[in-house]
C-alpha cells in the first residue's frame, strides 16, 4: 500500500463551528521539516505521530534508539512513514534532548497482516498531569476503502478536562459516538454531506460543550482529534478545546487499494525519496 501523503493530507482545524482548512506540506500538515530520512524500508505497514498534549513541548520520536521525527508540536498530526513490521521500542523525548531524557517510553507491535490497518502513535494527557497523566497510545488505523457515498470518521478524545462525551447530529439527533471516555476512540460511517456536530457530557442533553460544522465526502476517511482545554484559563496551558480533523485516506488512494477485475492491479509506482527512513 503505497501513498503520497505529504501531498495528499490535509488536516482541518475546527474551532467555533468555523473550519480551516491548513496548507499542504505546512508545519501543522507536519510536512518534511519533522522528518529524518535515514532508513530505506518498504513494508506496506505505516505509522503515524498525532502530537495531543497541549502542555507538552515540541517532541522527538525515537524508534529502538534512533531518532526518526524530531521537532513536532502539539496540535500536529505527521504524514504516514513506513515501519519494518515487529516489536519495537517507541521513546518520545523532549526536542532536542537524549534520548535517555524521553518522557515516555512504549514498546509496539507493528505488523502487516492486515494491509487495511496502519498505526497512530498519539501523545495524549498532560506532563503536569493535573487532569490526565501523560501517555502514548499505539492505535490501528482503518485505512479500508469506503463507499463512494459514504464517508468514515474515527473520533479520539484527548481533551484532558473534558468528561465522557456523546457526539450528536444535529440534522437527526442521532448520537454518532456514546460514551467516548478520554483515551477512547471509535469509528463510525455516515452518508457524505453536511453535518452539525453537537458534543454534549455523555447522557445529558441539556447544553452541548462544542458545536462544530463539517463536510464530509464519501469514499474517505476522517479522524477526529478532540483536543485542548474546556477551561483554558485554570489550565496548565492556554489551549482552548477544538477539533482537528485529518483526511487519512481520499477516494483515490481507496481506488489504489483496491483494483477492479476489469483493470487489474500495476505495480505503484514509486516516488524518488532518496533516503527513506524506519519511522514511527
Amino acid at each position: 500500500m503505497t501513498r503520497n501523503c505529504v501531498n495528499r493530507r490535509r488536516i482541518l482545524q475546527i474551532g467555533s463551528g468555523l473550519v480551516v482548512i491548513s496548507g499542504i506540506g505546512s508545519t501543522t500538515a507536519a510536512s518534511s521539516n519533522h522528518e529524518t530520512n535515514d532508513q530505506p524500508t518498504d513494508t506496506g505497514f505505516q505509522t503515524r505521530v498525532a502530537h495531543l498534549s497541549p502542555d507538552a513541548p515540541n517532541i522527538d520520536i525515537y524508534v529502538d534508539g534512533e531518532r526518526v521525527r524530531e521537532g513536532i508540536s502539539y496540535g500536529t498530526v505527521t504524514d504516514y512513514r513506513d515501519l519494518e513490521p515487529g516489536t519495537h521500542t517507541v521513546q518520545v523525548v523532549p526536542a532536542g534532548e537524549d534520548p535517555a531524557e524521553a518522557v515516555l517510553e512504549e514498546t509496539v507491535e507493528a505488523g502487516n497482516e492486515d494491509s487495511t490497518l496502519d498505526g497512530l502513535l498519539a501523545v495524549i494527557g498532560e506532563v503536569a498531569a493535573e487532569n490526565q497523566p501523560l501517555q502514548a497510545l499505539f492505535l490501528d488505523d482503518d485505512n479500508s476503502p469506503v463507499d463512494p457515498g459514504t464517508a468514515r470518521v474515527r473520533a479520539l478524545h484527548a481533551s484532558p478536562d473534558a468528561p465522557a462525551v456523546d457526539v450528536v447530529a444535529d440534522e437527526t439527533g442521532d448520537e454518532l459516538f456514546e460514551n467516548v471516555a478520554f483515551g477512547e476512540y471509535d469509528y463510525t460511517e455516515v452518508p457524505e454531506g453536511e453535518y452539525t456536530l453537537n458534543i454534549y457530557p455523555a447522557g445529558d442533553r441539556e447544553a452541548s460543550v462544542f458545536e462544530i460544522d463539517v463536510s464530509l465526502a464519501g469514499g474517505t476517511v476522517y479522524s477526529a482529534f478532540a483536543v485542548g482545554y474546556l477551561e483554558p484559563e485554570t489550565a496548565p496551558a492556554d489551549e482552548p478545546f477544538e477539533i482537528l480533523l485529518t483526511e487519512d485516506v481520499l477516494p483515490d488512494e481507496a481506488d489504489e487499494q483496491e483494483p477492479t477485475e476489469a483493470e487489474p492491479e500495476k505495480e505503484p509506482e514509486k516516488e524518488k525519496k532518496g533516503e527513506d527512513e524506519k519511522t514511527c
